[in-house]
C-alpha cells in the first residue's frame, strides 16, 4: 500500500490568478473609454431635439404673424405661442423685420465637450448655426 504525501492530499483551488483579473479590468477599462464619450453625445442630442422643437414652433408662429403683418416679429409677446418650457435651453431671443433669427442659449451648459453654446435659427430660409465646433459637427441635422 501507497502513503500518500500532504501534497497528494491538497484538493485543487479555485479561483482567478492576478494576470487574469487584470485582463479583465484592462478589458471593461476600454470598453468604458470608448462606451462613455458616445453616451454623451446620444444624450446631448436628446436635449437638442429641445431647440428644434422650439424652432419648429416659432416658425410656425412667425409664418402667422407675417401672414397677417406683412413683417416678422422681434418680440415673443406678439406671436400666439410659446416654446415649451425646457430644461436644457433659455428662452429664445428673437430678432424680426424681413428676415428673423431665434437664438437659444444651451443653459446650464452641456457636460465635456460641448459646453456651453448658442444655436441660431435664421428664417424664413430655415438656416440652423450653432455656436460651436463640436455641436456643429455632432448635432445640427
Amino acid at each position: 500500500m501507497k502513503i500518500k504525501t500532504w501534497r497528494a492530499l491538497k484538493r485543487p483551488q479555485a479561483g482567478f490568478t492576478l494576470i487574469e483579473l487584470l485582463v479583465v479590468v484592462l478589458i471593461i477599462g476600454i470598453l468604458a473609454a470608448i462606451a462613455v464619450p458616445q453616451y454623451f453625445k446620444v444624450v446631448e442630442k436628446g436635449r437638442f431635439s429641445e431647440a428644434t422643437s422650439c424652432f419648429s414652433t416659432l416658425k410656425g408662429a412667425q409664418e402667422r404673424y407675417y401672414l397677417k403683418n406683412n413683417t416678422y416679429t422681434g418680440s415673443a409677446a406678439d406671436l400666439d405661442v410659446t416654446c415649451p418650457t425646457g430644461k436644457a435651453f433659455a428662452a429664445p431671443a428673437l430678432t424680426g423685420g424681413a428676415t428673423y433669427s431665434a437664438t437659444l442659449l444651451r443653459s446650464p451648459a452641456a457636460p465635456a465637450p460641448y459646453g456651453a453654446y448658442t444655436v441660431t435659427y435664421v428664417g424664413p430660409a430655415g438656416t440652423l448655426s450653432c455656436s460651436q465646433t463640436n455641436c456643429t459637427t455632432d448635432l445640427l441635422p
